[in-house]
């Protein structure tokens, strides 16, 4: 899911890429700092097993950040999905099952 680029809604830029992904949230290595608590709206690109490209929208809640020691302009973001419609859940779950990364 590395491949899976995220983009924030409300500042129109690319955050990041996924390091892991469940249902419930996921782990994003982002190059920008996100303020703690944060509600963002990210769009998510990711590799479908059956359907190609796929693009979702999901609600978010910073939950936690971490600086990265090895790459001191990356920060590892955990992010709790608040809302998904109930297609997009379908096909992130399928994505990361087929991937090896739910959890």
């Amino acid at each position: 899911m590395a491949l899976a680029k995220v983009h924030d809604l409300a500042s129109n830029t690319d955050i990041g890429y996924i390091g892991d992904i469940s249902t419930k949230g996921f782990m994003l290595f982002a190059n920008q700092t996100l303020p703690h608590q944060a509600r963002r709206i990210f769009s998510i690109d990711f590799p479908h097993p059956t359907r190609g490209q796929v693009t979702i929208q999901v609600g978010t809640r910073v939950a936690w950040q971490v600086r990265d020691a090895q790459k001191p302009k990356q920060q590892s973001i955990g992010c709790e999905i608040l809302a998904i419609e109930p297609r997009d859940r379908l096909a992130l779950l399928q994505s990361a099952k087929a991937y090896g990364v739910a959890a």
